[in-house]
């Protein structure tokens, strides 16, 4: 049935014609699967990872844990984005900023930068990606200037990972999706705010306590794993024989080492993909 009218009108007249449901069976099954999902989730944060390769699910989950009640995150287009929304818990107070819809690079560093002069009284925690804040390293003197508390959690794989990752599922090597870094703490304490490099997964939460502790601007570099993959919620059949063709293409290439590492480091998403 098909209807053409005024929507204040044609509501009047549908909504006497439904028929409410008793059953909360729909709900029930939903509550059930984000348990679920939930278990999962706290499963793959259990894994800290390693020297350079910290698990970021392990960091978002750490900053979710010692982030304010009312705290304001922003996120970074890409990884960044997944890991905060299945690692940031929202509780009414909270607030979440990203380029959602644009999808636009190095969003997370000039959101926090507004959203700090806006509610001067809130922790701002912009989390950013390597490839988003290199694109706009200037505006750390700009949060200097204006004495803006943000803090600023770098998930550094040193690539532009959600690139990296659409290119594989489509079953081609990466290419050119390799970011050559600077030294982001160093960087940080050139414009003048502390900054922290975070290589070893027993510092992070440590550090992270210090930095949300400092009555400032503060910047922390965790290295991220780099072979860490976002699966999507989903996984299409496509997707999966993509995903194989470019681990292939490695190996023909003589990146045994590369496939191997990235078997590795996402073992704990074994029963996701089950």
């Amino acid at each position: 049935m098909e209807l053409c009218g005024d929507v204040k009108e044609t509501l009047s007249e549908l909504i006497p014609l439904l028929e409410p449901k008793s059953s909360d069976h729909f709900l029930q099954t939903q509550r059930k699967h984000y348990k679920n999902v939930m278990k999962m989730l706290e499963h793959s944060a259990q894994e800290r990872g390693k020297t350079d390769e910290i698990s970021p699910e392990y960091v978002m989950s750490l900053v979710n844990k010692l982030a304010s009640s009312d705290a304001i995150f922003t996120v970074d287009t890409g990884m960044t984005c997944v890991w905060g929304a299945r690692y940031l818990r929202g509780n009414g107070k909270r607030k979440m900023l990203g380029s959602f819809n644009h999808g636009s690079m190095a969003n997370a560093m000039p959101q926090a930068i507004g959203a700090s002069l806006a509610y001067p009284d809130r922790q701002v925690v912009a989390l950013c990606g390597d490839g988003g804040i290199s694109m706009l390293l200037g505006e750390l003197a700009t949060i200097v200037q204006y004495k803006l508390p943000i803090k600023l959690v770098i998930f550094n794989n040193r690539a532009l990972g959600m690139v990296k990752l659409e290119m594989e599922v489509a079953g081609l090597v990466d290419w050119q999706t390799n970011m050559y870094n600077p030294d982001f703490a160093a960087v940080a304490m050139a414009m003048g705010m502390p900054g922290y490099n975070v290589h070893e997964p027993e510092d992070v939460e440590a550090t992270l306590i210090k930095a949300f502790g400092i009555d400032g601007p503060v910047l922390v570099n965790v290295m991220t794993d780099p072979n860490a993959l976002a699966l999507p919620p989903k996984i299409e059949f496509a997707q999966m024989t993509g995903f194989a063709k470019a681990m292939s293409k490695l190996m023909l290439e003589g990146r045994t080492d590369e496939v191997m590492d990235t078997i590795k480091s996402n073992m704990k998403h074994w029963k996701e993909v089950l």
